[in-house]
């Protein structure tokens, strides 16, 4: 074997003798290693083979894999075994080699059969995805020989629960999608400042419309167990905490402040005196997360995630008359401690983002390094490796925290939210860190079946990042999850897509929706102007080639849909931008460009309010802006449409 040098893990990687041809990407996904054959093995019928015990599961899975690429199973048919035996892989030094080797998978694929081994189900169920992705339309698989491995053991994806919770129908398709893209962790932030998703009994006014019970939850792990996903559960346990003000004992339990007035940033509460943090202070502090734990002990992972990001730390009359003295950083290192002690009781793992702790390096000599894993999450394109240095250098065990959505992105991600996910896995690989999580923030902001291209995306870097390919990423994920052979066409488009950028400010200031917003809207025109009528022009084609390809797409239309409809939703944005200084003139409204204006800003509804009644709940009252209005894509155009009515009602 010819030894190449690759990212993955820092080390050399060996490639099988034989490499496919430069036709084989479009069958074969991005694996280590490919050692081709001769011709292809046609697939119209498979029998599966007798199997060890242990494996029914993955019979199953194998079975529906076949069904969707129209494989029937018969007896006749092409014998296809599944074995359950150690898969050996070039030598590599690793802390996780052992993890990564346990998830190898060897396909062989020849005439007189396909063979799937590897040393546990979940690598035979890797090796069924990569059977199903080289299915070509006419049923058939090229010859060949894969070897395969992550290039991390734990490839997880982070959902926002706490903002916007989601409907299980959704979050059942987001197990389906992240075991068809071999995701082995799914991180649920179930607690923020808006809503608890998960529900105690103790705590009915903390909870968002529709929490998450009991029997819901172990619904939801045996599923996911099913497809080899571990649910990781995160409870805020300090920041993060304005949910409190609804309770009239709030003053019990959230830290002062000196501020005579309500603080208007993200850290502030409406009520003077009392940031968005639990009081280390207070003992009802301590019953509220002793109870979100207890509720957190049906995710059977090993793990329990407490949050502790972005606390802002002021002076608590509280903590002074209990310490007198104490800094800042004291009661932050005394209340993580308290947090330790319960997650102990619970035979787990302490999770927290790493964020506090760069802020304030002296917290982590506090910590018990065997006993607590640090989520290290930085969303800049730009960024550098020192977090992950100082992090190591400590001896704690780090998971890469990149963003696919965070702030201050709407609608769509964009190219600052892809090249910070290729930047991070590169430095996690170089750095041998054991995971890497991709973290995907406020649903509100975006149509949830628009974001699955950038979840695959965030997948393929997980799992095969140091192979990265662009072009055969996208004609291997446009073929696999929507049946059309144009993937090459829809990355060129995709990507013009992705690099429109349009932040929050500006999305809020061209949606306008009151007279205190058109105003701002008309003062931003001149400044802003061209840059969105540049945009503006390149989205029409983008909308139509989206819409073009709609023909050839034979699996997930609604996904394909509402990629074009966000499209079209951007366009609005910057129409409804750059109408600002003509809809009025001299104090007269231009009633034709105002009603053709609120008819694109209708259909625009139609497409968003369907896609949160499919994916979350018709009934959640945050539909209407009651948690983050200025992040609510739906509220956001809602009250546009109502600012429309009003001034057309009014000139009748």
């Amino acid at each position: 074997m010819d030894a190449i040098r690759v990212g993955c893990l820092a080390v050399a990687v060996f490639t099988l003798s034989s490499i496919a041809s430069a036709a084989s990407p479009t069958v074969v996904p991005a694996v280590k290693a490919f050692a081709a054959g001769t011709g292809e093995v046609s697939l119209k019928a498979v029998s599966i083979a007798p199997v060890m015990a242990g494996i029914n599961e993955e019979i199953e899975h194998l079975r529906t894999a076949l069904a969707e690429r129209q494989v029937d199973v018969k007896e006749d048919g092409v014998p296809l075994r599944m074995v359950l035996g150690k898969v050996d892989i070039p030598e590599f030094s690793s802390a996780y080699r052992r993890e990564i080797e346990r998830q190898a998978y060897r396909l062989t694929v020849q005439a007189e059969g396909i063979t799937i081994q590897s040393a546990t189900r979940a690598g035979i169920h890797y090796g069924i995805q990569t059977l199903r992705q080289m299915i070509t339309d006419e049923q058939t698989v090229p010859a060949g020989v894969v070897l395969d491995w992550p290039d991390f053991a734990r490839r997880m994806i982070m959902v926002d629960m706490a903002r916007a919770n989601e409907n299980m129908d959704y979050y059942r398709r987001v197990v389906e999608f992240c075991d068809r893209y071999k995701i082995n962790y799914l991180h649920l932030h179930l607690t923020d400042d808006e809503n608890a998703a998960l529900y105690h009994e103790s705590f009915p006014w903390l909870m968002s419309p529709h929490p998450w019970r009991e029997a819901d939850l172990r619904e939801l792990v045996a599923f996911a167990d099913r497809h080899h996903i571990t649910l990781i559960p995160e409870v805020e346990s300090l920041g993060h905490a304005r949910l409190f003000v609804r309770h009239p004992d709030f003053k019990e339990i959230l830290h002062q402040t000196t501020d005579k007035t309500p603080k208007a940033s993200w850290a502030g509460t409406q009520v003077p005196g009392y940031t968005n943090v639990l009081c280390p202070a207070s003992e009802k502090t301590y019953e509220y997360l002793d109870g979100m734990y207890t509720a957190a002990s049906v995710f059977p992972a090993r793990e329990l995630h407490i949050g502790l990001d972005e606390v802002d730390q002021t002076e608590c009359a509280r903590c002074q008359e209990k310490w007198p003295g104490i800094s800042h950083v004291e009661w932050f290192i005394k209340h993580l401690q308290r947090c330790q002690a319960l997650v102990d009781q619970r035979g787990r793992k302490m999770s927290l983002w790493g964020d506090m702790i760069l802020h304030h390096r002296d917290i982590a000599d506090a910590l018990p390094v065997d006993r607590t894993l640090i989520y290290d999450w930085h969303y800049n394109p730009d960024m550098t490796d020192e977090s992950v240095k100082f992090f190591k250098s400590k001896g704690f065990e780090i998971i890469a925290c990149p963003a696919l959505m965070c702030h201050p992105h709407m609608i769509l991600p964009s190219d600052f939210n892809y090249v910070n996910i290729q930047r991070f896995a590169e430095i996690a690989r170089t750095h041998d860190l054991p995971g890497f999580d991709i973290t995907v923030w406020t649903p509100t902001r975006y149509m949830s079946d628009a974001m699955w291209p950038g979840f695959a995306y965030a997948a393929a870097h997980a799992w095969s990042g140091s192979k990265w390919d662009e072009a055969e990423f996208y004609r291997g994920f446009v073929r696999d999850f929507f049946g059309s052979p144009q993937g090459e066409e829809f990355g060129r488009v995709w990507r013009d897509l992705y690099s429109i950028k349009w932040r929050l400010d500006r999305f809020n200031t061209s949606c306008w929706m009151d007279e205190a917003t058109l105003a701002e809207a008309q003062a931003k025109a001149g400044a802003w102007g061209d840059e969105a009528r540049a945009y503006r022009a390149r989205l029409g084609p983008i909308r139509e080639a989206l819409a073009g390809m709609r023909s050839s797409v034979r699996r997930n239309v609604e996904a394909w849909d509402a990629m074009v409809q966000s499209a079209a939703v951007y366009a609005y944005v910057f129409d409804h931008f750059l109408a600002a200084p003509q809809v009025r003139h001299d104090g007269q409204w231009d009633r034709a460009r105002l009603a053709e204006l609120d008819k694109g800003c209708v259909e625009a509804l139609t497409w968003i309010e369907a896609n949160w009644d499919r994916n979350r709940f018709a009934d959640d009252p945050d539909k209407d802006g009651r948690n983050m209005p200025n992040q609510n894509l739906l509220y956001r155009f809602r009250q546009m449409h109502r600012f429309h009515e009003q001034i057309l009602k009014a000139e009748k």
